[in-house]
């Protein structure tokens, strides 16, 4: 929803509310500015343009909601439950809009909409990755220890509270997450490797003999081959960037040398030659086919692995926290999801922060998990008896999400994993040491983290 399709509705809004326009005109316009007709019914009723609108409260304030794209009609019935509920009450109305499914497509949106300071949407939907880019350009709003206390905030996981945080301030509000996860057959092993040196050593064992390869990931040169090498980083006890300090580059380290070294060990021997093109979709096919002993991969592929009309090892393998190193107690799975934050140019911040704090709360929570099998950031939500029965592994979940960590958190964040996903990968691909990739890579990083945005 570009300014001028807000600007569409918004006269909308004045006029039915004025009498200038009727009902069918209404509807008629503001689904022509893309509005959906159930979208569109409900707007009618908040502006006061039916006898059962308001609740006698007056007509309500319009915020639109971008959320990323759904799939499934979660976002959908939350917003229609809110309008019904608590926007009913407060006199606020969410017009919900679903964003595209290519998250470039969605950032250059994004750019267009802040570089004209646009109001046109007021609650937008980020990648985990993004938070500290944005506010470094100062196009969300902060969200204050006045609007969301420490005390609510730390009923949440801690990873994506970080990922949100930069300078200090915390930019956007978590809703739902995902995490790296080690799969494993139970059927082979009895218990998952809890070290690397672990993870080779029964991956020897156990192939060729009772499977083709120990272990597959993904290798291939794109974003989630950064995601990889960081947990394995992680779990040396190394970073990327200090996490104090995102102005310093940490990443030429003895801790970064073991992982990379150990990433570059596996590539022929417990993992397959071609796992350096691998991305999600194919380590889970190679999974699936029963042709591996274990997997690293995000939480949507354990309701695959467990259809027992495409995969040939349902119900025989189970889900662990990624390894770790010699000198650290536990390993650290990076984190994804996505997070809803406030357009710095919204007219109505309060409303929006209203329905963002309503999205935070345990009943929508609920709703993500259960209707849409999303790993969300409420940490009660891994007790819940509910979410339980309909989705029992994320029982299992629960203490992996809480050693995750964050991605590196820089407004450079995208030119900063450009270089990590080239130079690791060229190490997979044995064309240089890892002790000068390493070196070269310390020296692209420097220059960029010390750039203003």
């Amino acid at each position: 929803m570009f300014t001028e399709q807000r600007e569409v509705i918004d006269e909308s809004i004045t006029k039915i509310r004025s009498g200038r326009i009727t009902r069918r005109s209404f509807l008629e316009r503001v689904m022509t500015a893309g509005l959906s007709s159930a979208a569109a019914l409900s707007l009618l009723e908040a502006c006061g343009g039916t006898t059962n609108s308001s609740a006698g409260n007056g007509p309500a304030t319009n915020i639109v909601w971008q959320s990323e794209n759904d799939s499934t009609t979660t976002y959908r019935d939350l917003a229609s439950t809110f309008n019904q509920t608590v926007g009913k009450q407060k006199g606020i109305h969410i017009t919900w809009t679903q964003g595209p499914s290519d998250t470039q497509a969605m950032l250059s949106k994004y750019n267009t909409l802040f570089r004209s300071r646009s109001s046109s949407i007021d609650i937008i939907a980020l990648d985990i990755v993004y938070p500290a880019q944005f506010a470094a350009q100062q196009w969300t709003k902060p969200i204050t220890e006045s609007m969301w206390p420490a005390s609510e905030r730390q009923n949440y996981l801690q990873a994506p509270l970080k990922g949100c945080t930069f300078a200090g301030k915390l930019w956007a509000a978590p809703y739902r997450t995902g995490v790296g996860i080690l799969y494993y057959r139970k059927d082979l092993v009895s218990s998952p490797p809890a070290t690397y040196d672990d993870l080779v050593h029964i991956s020897k064992d156990l192939a060729p003999a009772k499977t083709k390869y120990g272990y597959v990931w993904q290798g291939g040169q794109s974003e989630v081959l950064t995601c990889n090498f960081v947990e394995v980083l992680h779990g040396y006890g190394g970073a990327v960037l200090d996490p104090n300090d995102p102005t310093r580059v940490t990443i030429n380290s003895p801790e970064a040398q073991q992982a990379l070294s150990m990433m570059v060990s596996w590539v022929g021997t417990i993992s397959p030659t071609a796992v350096t093109t691998y991305t999600e979709e194919p380590s889970r096919i190679t999974w699936q086919n029963g042709n591996a002993a274990f997997m690293r991969n995000w939480p949507y592929a354990y309701p695959l692995g467990n259809n027992p009309a495409s995969s040939k090892i349902a119900n025989k393998f189970d889900i662990a926290p990624l390894p770790h190193g010699p000198h650290s107690p536990t390993g650290h799975s990076a984190i994804g999801g996505w997070n809803m934050a406030i357009n710095t140019y919204s007219r109505y911040p309060e409303q929006a922060w209203e329905f963002i704090h309503y999205m935070l709360q345990p009943a929508a929570q609920k709703q993500g998990a259960i209707g849409a099998g999303w790993p969300v950031t409420l940490q009660s939500a891994y007790d819940d008896p509910d979410v339980l029965a309909k989705e029992p592994f994320f029982g299992k979940l629960k203490p992996i999400l809480q050693t995750a960590l964050p991605r590196p958190v820089s407004p450079k964040y995208v030119d900063i994993s450009d270089v990590l996903q080239r130079s690791v990968h060229q190490a997979l691909l044995k064309q240089e040491t890892f002790v000068n990739i390493l070196q070269a890579t310390e020296a692209q990083l420097k220059p960029l983290v010390a750039q203003k945005p």
